[in-house]
């Protein structure tokens, strides 16, 4: 990196992420400048970035920022660096292995949150939790609710249980080891549940190849692939969740783009669900499907 001021470091690492394809080079070279600070506990925020503009970076923490950008140059994501991601307002701690929260799955539990009394004292799975980010984010503003974050990766679940730790919803969240429904056998789940989400696994396999450096290879494979057409988690949650659901309880799922219709179709043709309901992103994509229980 050339100079040693903020902004010479920052134009400087601009370049270099600009060359290496990076979708967002400004961001990125911000925060992971602020994560070299903090790493060395220097106070800096963004503003400082531009008020403080010609003050001289500090060696300890150009050395730290040098790695991170080629780190980022590489395709790791800038979340794999800093080991953060925000999420409904809350700061999550993320990790290699894990599913990066994105914005997009903030709008089914906005939705969900749209649906639920604030006082509702529910009893909620969230299916295939990775860091947890939609349990906590429902259990946050769900002050009675208590929530079963489930996963079969251990990655995920010590990441889990991180947040809850980190958020202090250790009485009201519990991470929980299990291949989708498997063990949940006892009474607490059985015919008890008001509500299941899932942002489940749902690239295509085929399609996992295509994407973008940063998901495929850093992202966990497990996290991502659907099976042949991108659907097999979302047919055997539809298939297992009528054991576990309460009578009008709550299936909530995130889906890919173009999945709506298809996911839809799979619960109507089981016939145990009603009110039916695709909800779009900001994007004018589908984005979540909400039905209850019959």
């Amino acid at each position: 990196m050339v100079g040693n001021t903020i902004r010479s470091v920052l134009q400087s690492a601009l370049r270099d992420l600009k060359d290496s394809g990076s979708q967002s080079p400004v961001l990125d070279a911000e925060l992971l400048l602020l994560h070299a600070y903090r790493l060395n506990n220097i106070e800096m925020n963004k503003i400082k970035l531009v008020t403080n503009s010609n003050d001289s970076v500090p060696q300890e923490v150009l050395g730290f920022y040098s790695d991170f950008v080629q780190e980022r140059a590489q395709g790791k994501p800038v979340q794999y660096i800093t080991g953060i991601q925000e999420f409904m307002g809350l700061e999550l701690c993320v990790s290699p292995g894990v599913l990066i929260p994105r914005g997009d799955t903030e709008i089914i539990v906005e939705k969900l949150l749209e649906l639920m009394p604030k006082d509702s004292s529910m009893r909620i799975i969230d299916m295939c939790t990775g860091s947890g980010a939609i349990a906590l984010g429902l259990a946050r503003y769900l002050k009675n609710s208590t929530v079963a974050a489930v996963d079969i990766s251990d990655a995920a679940l010590e990441c889990c249980r991180r947040n809850i730790a980190k958020l202090q919803l250790q009485n009201r969240v519990e991470a929980v080891k299990s291949d989708l429904f498997e063990d949940l056998t006892s009474e607490t789940f059985i015919n008890n549940i008001d509500m299941i989400v899932s942002n489940p696994p749902y690239i295509p396999e085929g399609d996992i190849s295509e994407l973008s450096r940063s998901v495929k290879d850093y992202e966990p494979s497990l996290a991502l692939n659907g099976g042949q057409d991108g659907l097999d988690f979302y047919r055997e949650i539809i298939r297992q969740a009528p054991r576990y659901l309460k009578s009008g309880g709550i299936l909530a799922f995130e889906i890919g783009y173009n999945q709506g219709q298809d996911v839809m179709n799979i619960m109507k043709e089981s016939g145990h669900w009603y009110d039916l309901e695709s909800h779009k992103d900001l994007a004018g994509l589908d984005r979540c499907i909400i039905a209850r229980f019959k």
